[in-house]
C-alpha cells in the first residue's frame, strides 16, 4: 500500500454549519435540563415539622410549584390550606402529601384512619403514615398487619406510603416491616433518619432488594446533591429533604453551567 492510498481527502468530512451547531447546542441544553428536571421530580419538600406556620408553608408551596418538585409534605392540620396554595389537584406542579402520626406512629389505628380520610377530603394527593414503632419493637406484627390493611382500604385509590424511623429499628425489624407493607399493597416505604455515610445508606439497598418492585422506596433526610446521588444509587426512587429548594436550584444551575 503506497503513501497515496493512505491519504484521506479533507472534503470527506462534512463540517457543521453555524445553524447546525446552534441546533446541536440547543439539543444538548434540552437533554441536560430534562435530566435535571427528572432528578428534581424525585425530591419531596419535607415541611411536616409543626413549627412551620402558614406564611412559611405558602412560600414553600410557591417554591415547590415553581421548581416542580415531586411533592411537599405537611402536617394534617395544614393540608386544606396548602391545597389552596397549590391549586386544583389536576393542575398542580407538585403533589401534596399529608404526614400522619409523625414521628413515631404512636396514634391508634382508628385515629390514623380518621386522619387519613380527613387529609384526602382536605385535598391531599398522597398520604404518608408513620408505622407503629413501639408495636414493631415489641414484635407485635399482627397489630401492624391489621393497621396496614385498614389504612390501605381507607386510602382507596390514593397513594399510601408507610414511614419508619431507621434509627429506632434494627435491620431485621425494618426489613420485616417493609415486607409486610409490600404484602399489604402499600405503594411506598419511607426510610427516615437512615443517614448517608458509611454503612447507614446501605439500608436503602436492603429495603429495595427486599421489596423488589412491589413498593417504591423513599430516602428521607437528604441535605445535598451528593446525598441525593448516594440515595438514588442505593435504590431510592424518591428522596425527602428539608433543603429541597436549594438542592433543586443547584441541580438546575449545574445543568445550565454545562452549556457555557
Amino acid at each position: 500500500m503506497g503513501e497515496k492510498d493512505l491519504k484521506v481527502e479533507d472534503n470527506s468530512f462534512k463540517q457543521f454549519t453555524d445553524s447546525e451547531k446552534a441546533l446541536y447546542e440547543e439539543f444538548k441544553r434540552k437533554i441536560n435540563l430534562q435530566a435535571a428536571r427528572a432528578q428534581i421530580k424525585k425530591i419531596e419538600y419535607n415541611l411536616s415539622d409543626v413549627t412551620a406556620g402558614l406564611s412559611a408553608l405558602k412560600a414553600a408551596c410557591s417554591d415547590a410549584s415553581g421548581l416542580q418538585l415531586g411533592g411537599i409534605c405537611v402536617a394534617p392540620s395544614f393540608v386544606k390550606a396548602c391545597s389552596g396554595f397549590l391549586g386544583a389537584p389536576l393542575k398542580r406542579k407538585s403533589n401534596l402529601i399529608a404526614c400522619i402520626s409523625y414521628p413515631n406512629g404512636g396514634d391508634t389505628t382508628y385515629i390514623k384512619v380518621k386522619a387519613l380520610k380527613r387529609a384526602i377530603k382536605d385535598g391531599a394527593d398522597e398520604v404518608e403514615v408513620t408505622a407503629p414503632i413501639a408495636q414493631i419493637r415489641d414484635g407485635n406484627f399482627q397489630y401492624v398487619k391489621r393497621e396496614f390493611k385498614k389504612l390501605r382500604s381507607a386510602a382507596k385509590n390514593k397513594a399510601l406510603r408507610i414511614s419508619a424511623e431507621c434509627s429506632l429499628l434494627n435491620k431485621n425489624e425494618m426489613l420485616r416491616l417493609c415486607l409486610l407493607a409490600a404484602d399489604c399493597k402499600i405503594n411506598s416505604i419511607k426510610a427516615a433518619s437512615c443517614g448517608y455515610g458509611g454503612e447507614d445508606v446501605q439500608i436503602i439497598a436492603h429495603i429495595k432488594n427486599a421489596v423488589k418492585d412491589r413498593c417504591t422506596v423513599k430516602a428521607e433526610g437528604v441535605t445535598s446533591v451528593s446525598e441525593l446521588s448516594a440515595a438514588v444509587d442505593m435504590g431510592a426512587q424518591v428522596v425527602g429533604s428539608r433543603n429541597a429548594p436549594a438542592v433543586a436550584r443547584y441541580i438546575l444551575s449545574t445543568a445550565d453551567a454545562r452549556q457555557e
